[in-house]
């Protein structure tokens, strides 16, 4: 399975466990066959010094044994959690790699599940096959050998067992394997909805759903906790029954063999190690039994992983070197469509933008606007047509390198539980505290922040900026854009939240900043982007307009719908 690849590289770790695994089992099968002639060597012909001898060799055994025990234990936890490590460390790597559409297939929900519960199912499984697994056929083989040697009759008595326990274990596990990948869809289930209450909680308090949401979350908890508790009392019933099969055995074992006993035909040593060996044999095949038990449950983790290892997945971007910054942004006939859209998101685009110049792009909701700046990042790549970066088709040049070369503010901002300086350098690790300190200035931070104290830098802002206001939020994120040194600049609705004041001061202040790179502004306001050297109005994802403020006011209808509806007239330029 592909799951277990990665096991190869511990294959050393995991011979080491196995020999010692091995050797534990031998020391405790060697174990009985000792207090087997002490009773009947040292204790019936009352031989004092090979008692002695016999049990010190026992004690030397029992040492060795706990040793070895333990070193397989800590080695085989070392390679199950090594083996767990890069197994999550596949899984996240893969899922950095998909697109949007593709993390939404399988739902965030799940795939925090998948790496989380169901890899640490996975690492169980491994955990236990490499000692439990492994020592559980010895320890019946070499149970079975030790009894057979001594009495073969009594063995035969002990084998009637084993038909029961195999059946028991057949009909239980046959009832409950199909549960497993209810189960785990379960709760995929619950932490879908537990994730949905944390990030929507300011909309179900608003609207005063708390009971609703209470209600649906214990429905779903309900079902989980019916089908687990429903698994886990078929799964209980195995364990006991096998115990209750074990006690007959040993109590049948000295029925008969004090039968033979009385016959001369084994002597009460003997006896007594028998009973032993047959524990061993019979713990052994409990231990396998709670094995298959383990693996039902974890086949559908491993099933659950393994969709998302092997899910194919289309990378953007090709081997093309950018080589330098981004001097041209060139579209022809750029047409796209999400996957199941009935109409394009942008359709046959034309435009062109050089280094140096500033674009401000409107329109109405769904025209396209963040679409295109997604392109623009390779988050999605065209359907038809070309969109170039320096004269190159941008689906050939190497994502690292183009994004190297992108500053980027989206819409919904994000922000780390860490410090405004953890945050800042989020965007350029390199970026010293002046730089930071300067860019926060830039963004207008003065009016909540001093930036006269670096110490400000320490201060903690919660995940997502929860401790600050929504314009507080974008000016923090317009900061950080502005510390990577980069020769694209990309807002997306990034002023909405400010006011005209700062709005305009900011402008201004990127409008001297930014005057030798490409700064390309989605707005919903006209004020926003009045003064670029190009505003693109977009419609339907069709470019239905191109101008400078003044132009498009005169002979583009859409801008005059839009600036009018604004009160544009008594915006100052």
């Amino acid at each position: 399975m592909i799951v277990f690849e990665d096991l190869k590289k511990y294959k050393k770790i995991i011979s080491l466990v196995l020999t010692l695994t091995f050797a534990n089992a031998l020391g405790e099968l060697f174990l009985p066959r000792y207090m087997s002639k002490i009773v009947d060597i040292g204790i019936v012909n009352n031989d004092i010094p090979y008692i002695l001898k016999s049990g010190g060799v026992m004690i030397v055994i029992t040492i060795l044994t706990i040793i070895v025990r333990g070193s397989a234990a800590y080695y085989s936890a070392k390679a199950a959690m090594l083996f767990s490590r890069d197994l999550r460390y596949k899984i996240f790597n893969k899922v950095n790699d998909m697109t949007f559409d593709d993390t939404e297939i399988f739902g965030i929900s799940s795939l925090i599940t998948r790496t989380t519960n169901d890899v640490g199912n996975i690492e169980q499984l491994v955990l236990m096959s490499l000692r439990p697994l492994a020592r559980a056929p010895l320890m019946i083989i070499g149970g079975l050998s030790m009894s057979l040697a001594i009495h073969v009759q009594l063995t035969l008595v002990v084998l009637i067992a084993f038909p029961f326990l195999a059946g028991i274990l057949y009909y239980v596990m046959k009832g409950v394997i199909p549960y497993f990948p209810v189960l785990q869809a379960r709760l995929d289930r619950m932490n879908l909805l537990f994730r949905q209450r944390l990030t929507g909680l300011q909309v179900t308090r608003a609207f005063s759903n708390d009971a609703q949401e209470e209600e649906i979350f214990n429905e779903a908890s309900q079902k989980h906790y019916e089908l687990n508790l429903k698994l886990n009392k078929d799964l209980a019933t195995i364990r006991p029954l096998m115990v209750l099969f074990l006690n007959i055995a040993i109590i049948a074992v000295i029925y008969f063999g004090s039968r033979f006993v009385l016959s001369n035909t084994i002597q009460i040593g003997q006896l007594m190690a028998f009973i032993q060996y047959i524990t061993q044999m019979l713990s052994g095949f409990i231990m396998l039994s709670y094995m298959l038990t383990l693996l039902p449950r974890t086949s559908a983790s491993i099933h659950r992983v393994e969709e998302v290892i092997t899910y194919p997945i289309h990378k953007t971007g090709g081997n093309h070197s950018l080589d330098g910054p981004i001097q041209s942004i060139k579209a022809m006939d750029l047409t796209f469509n999400y996957p199941y859209a009935n109409h394009p998101a942008l359709d046959q685009l034309n435009f062109e933008i050089f280094a140096g110049e500033s674009v401000g792009i409107i329109g109405g909701t769904g025209s396209g606007k963040s679409t295109l700046l997604k392109l623009l990042l390779q988050f999605y790549e065209p359907t038809s047509g070309t969109l170039e970066i320096n004269h190159c088709p941008i689906q050939s040049i190497k994502t690292k390198e183009l994004r190297q070369e992108i500053s980027y503010l989206p819409q919904q901002i994000f922000f780390f539980s860490d410090s405004i300086r953890g945050n800042m350098q989020y965007s350029n690790k390199y970026a010293t505290d002046e730089r930071i300190l300067n860019e926060l200035a830039t963004a207008q931070t003065q009016s909540f922040l001093n930036l006269s104290d670096k110490k400000v830098l320490d201060q903690e802002i919660y995940r997502g900026g929860a401790n600050f206001s929504g314009g507080q939020r974008q000016r923090l994120a317009i900061a950080r854009a502005l510390s990577r040194d980069a020769s694209l600049y990309l807002f997306d609705d990034s002023f909405s939240a400010l006011d005209f004041r700062t709005d305009y001061h900011l402008r201004k202040k990127l409008h001297s900043q930014l005057k030798n790179k490409i700064t390309i502004i989605v707005a919903q306001r006209v004020a926003t982007i009045r003064q670029m050297d190009k505003i693109f109005v977009l419609n339907d994802g069709r470019l239905v307009g191109v101008g400078t403020h003044d132009e498009l006011l005169k002979h583009n209808k859409i801008y005059q719908e839009i600036a009018i509806s604004q009160g544009e007239e008594g915006v100052a330029k």
